[in-house]
């Protein structure tokens, strides 16, 4: 029969022993979990197919591109960055003809202060003109919703006197407050805005210096980029975000140019509108080219070419990323673009969707 003290030994041992191999076992159990995590960074899952919602899409309306310069890759990183392999296509309708096209086209006429009758230039273009001071214009297409609003404000050369500016965030305020009265304000394009400062130069609009210095401000509202969340984080992580851009890179979905009177009839002296709705809620993944692919495409007189400044016979590209086209018209979908941007201003795009899923 074990003594009282050979029991405490071996109590000690089972103890000792028993403490080690559970240390042992947790360090492995560690181990084990960073070596499965390990390799799962190493050899992530396969995606998911595509889902393609949409079926074949049709291709992008680009303008017409003309005297392109040659094209010389030059990038930070010395080559054509590795892109993801999709992207999502998001539902824009096209407007269509109805009944009700005249009845809102002169609703928002009326808020826009042109009360009287239209001449109807087309069966979708209208035309409204106020005998006021500035010759007020505002030309729509009734069926789009897109609209020219001009006025002559040299005929009133005080206009070009009354700048108060007194900050950005003050003018791009009140523009904002404006359109949203009016009803031309959408909560996408709500946040990207541009300020542009302008003189009075000998009647025409001149470059201003700074706003201190402006007799004018031209604010640009441009949709917000596209940002792709983290299915996988608690915080809602944006693991990617996507610009969206016209055939002029510099013109806003909305523009609106300011003077410094407190009368609406001559403190907007021009606005062009061309928003499209997207559905954003009504999308569908698209594999998409390789930036290879799309440089090739742009190399052999594909894509469209938006010059800016740029007169050189040659041009560097800098940077090259992807993005969604905004359309003056929409053919139904937001379809992601590569982006190219070189030297000057110049600006080149180049349909994302691989060609397989592009209709003929």
């Amino acid at each position: 029969m074990a003594t009282l003290t050979e029991a405490s030994i071996t109590a000690r041992k089972v103890i000792k022993f028993g403490a080690i191999g559970f240390v042992g076992i947790t360090i492995l159990w560690y181990l084990g979990v960073a070596a499965v995590k390990y390799y799962q960074l190493m050899n992530p899952p396969a995606l998911p197919d595509p889902t393609v919602d949409f079926g074949k899409l049709p291709k992008i309306n680009f303008p017409a591109s003309d005297n392109r310069p040659k094209l010389i890759l030059e990038l930070p990183t010395g080559g054509i960055p590795v892109f993801v392999d999709r992207m999502r296509v998001y539902s824009q309708p096209i407007n269509k003809s109805s009944f009700t096209d005249t009845e809102k086209a002169v609703e928002m006429a009326a808020a826009l202060g042109f009360l009287f009758k239209p001449d109807q230039k087309t069966e979708s273009n209208y035309v409204w003109t106020n005998q006021d001071q500035l010759n007020s214009k505002l030309d729509m297409n009734i069926i789009s919703g897109h609209f020219t609003l001009s006025r002559q404000w040299q005929n009133n050369p005080a206009l070009a006197s009354m700048a108060s500016f007194s900050s950005d965030k003050a003018v791009i305020m009140d523009t904002e407050n404006y359109l949203s009265r009016v009803g031309l304000l959408s909560s996408d394009i709500v946040g990207v805005e541009k300020l542009t400062y302008y003189k009075d130069d000998g009647g025409k609009l001149g470059n201003a210096l700074s706003l201190s210095d402006a007799d004018f401000v031209q604010i640009d509202l441009f949709r917000k980029n596209m940002d792709e969340i983290d299915p996988e984080s608690k915080t809602k992580e944006v693991k990617a975000s996507y610009p969206f851009y016209r055939s002029d890179p510099n013109l806003g979905l909305l523009r609106v140019v300011v003077s410094g009177s407190k009368n609406l009839s001559e403190k907007i002296i021009n606005m062009q509108y061309g928003y499209n709705k997207i559905v954003y809620s009504e999308n569908g993944t698209y594999p998409i080219k390789t930036g290879e692919e799309a440089w090739r495409e742009l190399e052999g007189g594909s894509g469209f070419v938006f010059l800016g400044e740029a007169i050189s016979p040659e041009v560097k590209i800098r940077r090259i990323f992807l993005g969604y086209f905004d359309a003056d018209s929409s053919t139904g979908y937001a379809m992601p673009i590569y982006i190219f941007l070189g030297d000057q201003g110049f600006t080149a795009y180049v349909s994302a969707v691989q060609n397989a899923w592009i209709k003929n």
